[in-house]
């Protein structure tokens, strides 16, 4: 009875988990996806099968872990965006037709939301950069998804920064116009640091090697060291 190499044991349980691994990626993509294309198929005349999915999306999430205060606080950012978008549309479109439209386009809004959190929740970004790349989706698609990722935090980070700044240099209670005012600059301090900053990390990346194509080093698991090459 042979018995094959330790190195092709470790090589062959690595691919098995990484096929696994695959696999149950797709699968919550594909959940995801199918609940906010059956959620962009319905109106508001639809609301049982709008609230089945509503429900669905819910029980997804308590069932990942989330907390609900978490939760809570998520739709508290969001919440706010649709509605000023749903109220926008009565005004453009007529009070006689919008409202049900716009009741649409907020429990649409809603459903797929939710179904995003609940991916997000239970695939690491990492982990969905993979699944896509495996998936053969372009090389800018995932690169752009990316870098957004990781911009994100940068622009927060200068954010924070700048509004440090100005309440260091602010002294005193100021009204709401001043407020304002103060929030205007900040948002125009923010691109103009925010289009430096890209354009120094894009010169680093080039005088580093970049050449548009994303890469991502699988990990193996402690208790089976081996050497595994990079997708």
């Amino acid at each position: 009875m042979t018995t094959r190499p330790r190195e092709t044991r470790v090589t062959d349980n690595a691919r098995y988990t990484q096929t696994r691994t695959f696999h149950g990626s797709v699968a919550k993509l594909a959940a995801s996806l199918a609940i906010v294309l059956a959620a962009c198929s319905l109106s508001w005349e639809d609301w049982p099968a709008t609230g089945a999915l509503l429900a669905l999306a819910l029980a997804g999430l308590a069932v990942s872990g989330m907390p609900l205060a978490e939760l809570a606080r998520r739709l508290a950012l969001f919440s706010p965006v649709v509605a000023l978008l749903a109220l926008s549309i009565p005004l453009s479109q007529g009070f006689s037709s919008g409202w049900s439209l716009a009741a649409t386009v907020a429990s649409r809004a809603t459903v797929s939301f939710l179904a995003g959190l609940w991916l997000i929740h239970v695939l690491p970004f990492d982990e969905m950069l993979l699944t896509l790349k495996r998936l053969r989706i372009p090389d800018v698609c995932i690169s752009t998804l990316s870098f957004m990722h990781r911009n994100i935090f940068v622009l927060w980070e200068e954010t924070r920064r700048i509004r440090t700044a100005r309440k260091a240099r602010r002294f005193g209670r100021t009204d709401r116009l001043d407020e304002w005012r103060a929030a205007i600059g900040l948002i125009a301090t923010l691109v103009i640091r925010s289009l430096d900053r890209g354009d120094r990390i894009h010169r680093a990346m080039l005088a580093r090697g970049w050449d548009g194509h994303f890469r991502h080093w699988q990990k193996v698991p402690a208790s089976d060291p081996g050497p595994v090459e990079p997708s």
